[in-house]
């Protein structure tokens, strides 16, 4: 299971990344930082003056997306307990971030 999860997310970098390379400029200050809100939760904090758009599943690959604006901290619930994957896009690089965590 971790092995497919590991091949889903370097098909996504390879492929996504690249293209959004000619999307926008500039550079970005930082990337989302990823913690565990509430029972079933992942809370997304947006670094100020950026906007990222994030989907995440976990081992029972529910899907849940949200799109958040500058400096907030959003939340994508629904998961199962145990690890959920998030990848998130923004509109100036690094463009691409992933990042795991464990769900209560």
């Amino acid at each position: 299971m971790t092995r497919k999860m590991a091949v889903r997310a370097a098909v996504a970098s390879a492929v996504i990344a690249p293209a959004m390379l000619f999307v926008a400029g500039g550079t970005a200050t930082a990337v989302p930082a990823l913690t565990a809100g509430a029972a079933g939760e992942v809370t997304v904090t947006v670094p100020a003056g950026e906007s990222w758009t994030c989907f995440g599943f976990d081992s029972a690959f529910n899907f849940k997306t949200g799109a958040f604006g500058p400096g907030m901290a959003g939340r994508l619930s629904g998961f199962a307990k145990g690890n959920a994957t998030v990848f998130c896009f923004g509109g100036t690089a690094p463009f691409f971030f992933t990042g795991s965590v464990s769900v209560s």
